[in-house]
């Protein structure tokens, strides 16, 4: 299975926490490697070029899904066309993370702070799902503040340590770094609050209901796999996370299991990918 996370991000963990099971299922070795790069499309285009044999899958995510093909003027392949759609996978979670040195421990603190500072905030992106949701809270309430973007969550995370930058969507990968430096996770990017951080609001909850990018996640195989295979492999990856040790585990890397039929996936990215591309022009970001 090819993923298009770096080794150690939330979607290559995902992958490798089902990857044992999976084997047992399908009754043979589940390998997963990781092919990051071009925001996802290095994974992808591996994936397009395999036979349609069930014996290579990708995990995709709304990065390379829905945000590459948005972004580029000529995409690299078809989210719809080139693929089959298996099943759902999951939804990411992401907190918007405030450092102390914001006078801010609410969203709403942080709007009204923002607004009456125009310029002074900045704020820091390593992936696609910090990019919109950060465009959408800035063009939705009117604020001026600097984008400082990063190639990696990884990489924000250390100038979001070393006071450089104060604000950023952040994933469970980088939480317990951010908490150690007493930065304040002011809303969760999900519809319900999540059971390992119970008192942090919604964006909607925290008023903020238009900011609603989905972050998500799912299992697919080359175009033109035969149906009955798509079926099998679909069931089987269902039983699979819906068993209790991968939602536990799943709840632990800040993953929410959504397990689906391959119609729910397929209709999944087609509203997505409309959906992200309503969402960057909205917010006046451009095709490359």
């Amino acid at each position: 299975m090819c993923s298009s996370d770096l080794a150690g991000g939330g979607a290559d963990l995902g992958a490798r926490s089902v990857s044992v099971h999976l084997a047992a299922s399908f009754g043979k070795p589940v390998v997963v490697e990781n092919r990051a790069g071009a925001d996802g499309a290095v994974a992808a285009l591996e994936v397009i070029k395999s036979p349609p044999d069930g014996h290579t899958l990708y995990f995709g995510t709304a990065t390379s899904m829905s945000y590459t093909p948005s972004l580029k003027k000529n995409p690299p392949y078809d989210p719809i066309a080139d693929f089959t759609p298996i099943s759902t996978f999951c939804i990411f979670t992401f907190y918007l993370m405030v450092a102390p040195t914001v006078p801010a421990r609410t969203l709403a603190e942080l709007v009204s702070y923002a607004r009456a500072n125009p310029g002074k905030l900045s704020y820091a992106t390593g992936n696609s799902t910090g990019i919109l949701a950060m465009a959408q809270l800035i063009q939705n309430n009117k604020l001026d503040m600097t984008h400082v973007p990063y190639k990696g969550e990884a990489q924000a995370a250390l100038d979001l340590i070393g006071g450089r930058i104060p604000i950023m969507f952040a994933t469970p990968a980088i939480m317990p770094q951010l908490l150690k430096e007493k930065f304040t996770p002011v809303a969760v990017l999900l519809p319900r609050r999540t059971t390992t951080m119970p008192d942090v609001p919604t964006m909607a909850e925290a008023g903020q209901p238009l900011v609603n990018i989905m972050p998500w996640g799912g299992l697919f195989g080359p175009a033109k796999m035969p149906r009955e295979l798509v079926e099998r492999i679909s069931r089987d990856f269902g039983v699979v996370m819906r068993r209790a040790d991968v939602g536990e585990q799943y709840e632990k890397l800040g993953l929410f299991p959504t397990p689906s039929t391959p119609q729910v996936m397929a209709d999944l990215v087609r509203d997505q990918l409309a959906a992200w591309s309503r969402t960057m022009r909205a917010a006046g970001i451009e095709k490359e």
